[in-house]
């Protein structure tokens, strides 16, 4: 463990248990969060996903499914 983070368990261990529990709900919700970002990155069926979605786009334009959005229109 680098000292840095010894130092702020240090500093979280002086505060109320209440306190300490919220530190310790935010921590693991953001390593939570991170295994699931890694996981993603390292997953190769999102790029999958997202090439057929592209391609799916593109055989929709090409086959006159499409309207072309001038300015805001879409928003109406």
């Amino acid at each position: 463990m680098i000292e840095a983070l010894k130092e702020a368990f240090n500093e979280v261990a002086q505060l109320p248990e209440d306190e300490q529990k919220h530190i310790v709900e935010i921590i693991r919700k953001e390593i939570a969060s991170e295994k699931c970002w890694q996981t993603l990155f390292h997953d190769p069926r999102p790029e999958c996903v997202l090439g057929d979605l592209a391609a799916e786009a593109l055989e929709e334009d090409a086959s006159g499914q499409t309207e072309e959005i001038i300015g805001d229109s879409f928003l109406s």
